[in-house]
């Protein structure tokens, strides 16, 4: 059974991607890590090391996306004391500039024990 704070961390990073769509980036910063060694792997094929270029990844999205919710679905978790992994599926859909597209994505996060709560560290999504 996974620590119930790294299955609430999972539940937070969708509720905030949820309010990413609605153009509010406060609930993403709370969430993760803000740490030089943090990345992150987008659907678009970005690889982004360093909190300052995934900060500004998740304002643009919050800017130009709009829709959801996104699901996570046949979710796994995986933990070791300091470090947790959670995959899964994301599925939903989103609007960009007036088209509407269904998500279909294969996502990992990754979460580290930072002052006794799990913050992301990383999360890699791409297309199915």
């Amino acid at each position: 059974m996974p620590d119930a704070r790294l299955e609430q961390a999972h539940d937070t990073f969708y509720r905030a991607l949820g309010l990413i769509l609605c153009g509010q980036t406060d609930a993403m910063s709370e969430l993760w890590s803000h740490a030089e060694d943090v990345t992150y792997m987008s659907p678009l094929g970005d690889l982004l090391v360093g909190w300052a270029p995934i900060e500004q990844s998740w304002a643009e999205q919050a800017a130009t996306l709009t829709g959801g919710p996104m699901v996570p679905e046949e979710v796994h978790f995986f933990e070791s004391e300091t470090l947790g992994v959670v995959v899964g599926f994301e599925r939903g859909r989103i609007q960009v500039g007036g088209d509407s597209l269904t998500v279909n994505i294969r996502a990992t996060s990754t979460y580290r024990l930072e002052g006794g709560a799990w913050k992301m560290i990383g999360h890699h999504t791409d297309r199915i």
